[in-house]
């Protein structure tokens, strides 16, 4: 799954979003390109839960198709 997430700017906005994610499934692999905004999430957890977790953490993901 791929999600963009226009709020994040930073290592630390990586770093968040990387411990909210493997903090609902540690088997979670995430490649995270600051620089585009795009975080990518290899996960058997639905996109919906995904997105959740990640605005829990404070930031607005969307999901691109």
């Amino acid at each position: 799954m791929e999600f963009e997430v226009k709020d994040m700017s930073c290592g630390g906005c990586a770093n968040s979003i990387t411990r909210a994610v493997t903090s609902v499934d540690p088997e979670a692999k995430l490649d995270i390109d600051i620089a585009t905004k795009i975080v990518k999430v290899d996960s058997a957890l639905p996109s919906e839960r995904l997105v959740a977790v990640i605005e829990a953490a404070g930031y607005h993901p969307t999901v691109n198709t």
